[in-house]
């Protein structure tokens, strides 16, 4: 073999040796990167993730410099609807807006919690019928309401009401003065003239064991007194016995207790009713009231009825054993 022959193929030999051994450090490489161990690619990762987290707590370290709390515990004021805002930022919860002063104050205050008053002059077309007078001297007294009219001089009649809730406070006033020429004195005088001043005063306080504010319907027990105070200038014509004049005077207290009621028919009609009895001035004292009523508006309502006004007194000489009756009208002021 000659020499150039032998060159050539000792630079083939060369050549095909540097080709396979980079073909071996090639494949070495891809399979070294491939065969990583388990642990270093975990470290690897666990340092990416920290990385990641510090800069997440750097973030929200640099937020709470300027928020340090997120979800701070709001005190909610009603009355302040920012604050309840504030909270429902935070929560991202969904709350209805809370009613504020201002819709507070619209809500209106029930009536049976203030007082109201009311104010009812009546006229009372009552009959007289009884007997009065001094020391062994009666007149009987048999008057119509007709006759009394002829003989009635002045008359004044009102009862004022105060009532808050079930409490009530009322007032009834009745004050008449009459002069009655036709008394009837018996078979020993010839003639009579009785003249007769009455001032009832019944104050007294009341509770509604039954109350239906939206009806206006209940039913109330009193309690009080009735004050009198009567004076009679009683004159006798000469007949069988001389002529002769009795006055007198007189004032006592009777302790009174009863019911009162009223029922409604309707937004406009109303049933009335009161019945009181009692005594201790006097032997015994009653009264009866029943009526119909018709609320005109809001404010004044009129009412009629009948009633009965009965007194038994006799003490120190003094005999006013009487009985009023008869229809009474009213009209109420409510204020």
């Amino acid at each position: 073999m000659s020499f150039t022959r032998r060159l050539q193929t000792a630079l083939g030999v060369v050549f095909i040796l540097v080709t396979a051994n980079a073909v071996s450090v090639t494949a070495q490489t891809s399979a070294g990167a491939d065969n990583v161990p388990t642990n270093v690619a975990t470290r690897a990762e666990s340092t990416r993730v920290d990385e990641n987290d510090s800069s997440k707590k750097l973030s929200e370290a640099r937020v709470d410099l300027i928020a340090p709390n997120r979800n701070p515990e709001v005190k909610r004021d009603v009355n302040d609807p920012s604050t309840v805002a504030i909270a429902n930022s935070e929560s991202g919860a969904a709350e209805a807006p809370p009613k504020t002063a201002a819709a507070k104050s619209t809500q209106s205050t029930p009536e049976d919690d203030k007082w109201q008053f009311v104010f009812s002059p009546y006229f009372w077309m009552a009959g007289l019928h009884g007997s009065t007078g001094g020391p062994n001297r009666t007149v009987q007294v048999d008057e119509s309401f007709g006759d009394i009219f002829e003989s009635l001089k002045f008359a004044f009649m009102g009862v004022f009401e105060a009532n808050k809730g079930k409490l009530a406070v009322q007032t009834d006033v009745e004050y008449v003065s009459l002069e009655d020429e036709k008394a009837t004195p018996g078979p020993l005088f010839s003639n009579a003239t009785a003249k007769i001043k009455t001032f009832v005063f019944t104050p007294e306080v009341g509770y509604r064991f039954y109350n239906d504010p939206e009806k206006g319907s209940f039913v109330q027990v009193l309690g009080g007194t009735r004050i009198w105070h009567l004076s009679s200038d009683l004159t006798f014509g000469a007949g069988v016995l001389p002529a002769f004049e009795i006055k007198n005077s007189r004032t006592w207290v009777d302790a009174v207790a009863g019911l009162r009621g009223k029922a409604a028919l309707s937004e406009k009609v109303f049933l009335m009713g009161r019945f009181d009895l009692g005594g201790g001035g006097s032997k015994f004292t009653y009264q009866l009231f029943g009526g119909l009523g018709y609320n005109i508006n809001k404010k004044i309502a009129l009412v009629g009825g009948y009633r009965a006004l009965d007194v038994n007194y006799d003490r120190d000489n003094f005999v006013y054993n009487t009985n009023q009756r008869g229809p009474i009208l009213g009209v109420g002021f409510r204020f």
